[in-house]
């Protein structure tokens, strides 16, 4: 558990990073390095805590949207550490750019780190 915590937070690190540098001044902008390592540590935090809570809540709504809404829970949770976090600015957009490429980045983490 601690290992996936570890790699989603880097990979909203990296993906805060990497769409602050593509979009310059653009859908998300971050005032500091530091800033985007607390944004990886609240966003991992909510995931690692706040979603399987959601998940578990939103079990029947999963059904009826073939699992639609768990990128729906991944979005809020990315916009709501987005407002958590001072330094970071995201509008819609970039909640969304950002949603997608932590879902990448972390996908290709834990394939690296997966023990099986």
């Amino acid at each position: 558990m601690v290992a996936r915590v570890v790699a989603y937070m880097l990979a909203a690190s990296v993906a805060v990073l990497t769409a602050g540098e593509i979009f310059q001044g653009g859908i998300i902008t971050y005032t500091s390095v530091p800033a985007v390592l607390m944004f990886g540590l609240v966003l991992g935090l909510l995931n690692a805590f706040v979603k399987p809570v959601l998940d578990i809540v939103a079990a029947p709504l999963s059904c009826l949207t073939f699992g639609l809404i768990s990128g729906a829970l991944s979005f809020l949770l990315f916009g709501a550490a987005a407002v958590i976090v001072p330094g970071i600015d995201a509008n819609i957009w970039g909640v969304l750019v950002g949603t997608v490429l932590t879902t990448a980045i972390s996908g290709v983490i834990y394939a690296i780190l997966d023990e099986r």
